[in-house]
């Protein structure tokens, strides 16, 4: 299961990565293209689009290796059966909200018609879709790490082993 996790989120970044570089590139190519023209007319929403689909695959990736972001002080506070309890709760409140997310995202993107503002060849669909699927992955990642970590029993110390060795 360790290796699943891990190699989850080494593709996440991957194509994190692969959303970042053009996102990037947009972005510089616009400023270069300022200072002789008026730049690109779509660059805006098209950075906005490649933004959040890369945090969202990133997000994939970091629920596999619970290394989203949480605040510590309750469960360092906390030993045994208790401590299990609060992450069992943590997890499922993240794959719920993820799941919910998710469902709302597939209902915009099926009711949506509409082109990008400056986009014309583009629907707003295309840009919608990735969003679901990327949520579901995410719930799944998270249900997938919370199995892992219970099959475990130094709960702790299995994440921060995940999360030093190689990934990040």
């Amino acid at each position: 299961m360790r290796k699943v996790l891990e190699t989850i989120d080494r593709i996440s970044t991957f194509l994190a990565i692969l959303v970042f570089v053009p996102w990037m590139l947009v972005l510089i190519i616009n400023i270069i293209m300022r200072q002789f023209s008026s730049g690109i007319s779509w660059y805006s929403e098209g950075s906005q689009y490649l933004n959040i689909w890369a945090v969202l695959i990133a997000t994939v990736g970091n629920c596999a290796i619970n290394d989203q972001l949480r605040i510590d002080v309750v469960e360092g506070m906390l030993k045994g059966t208790p401590k299990r309890i609060l992450r069992l709760l943590v997890a499922a409140l993240t794959i719920t909200f993820l799941v919910v997310l998710g469902y709302s995202f597939v209902l915009l993107a099926s009711r949506s018609r509409q082109v990008v503002s400056s986009m014309t060849m583009m629907k707003m669909a295309w840009v919608y879709w990735p969003l679901p699927i990327l949520c579901f992955l995410s719930a799944i990642s998270c249900l997938l790490h919370t199995i892992w970590d219970f099959m475990n029993s130094s709960g702790k110390k299995n994440n921060q082993a995940l999360t030093s060795e190689g990934t990040t």
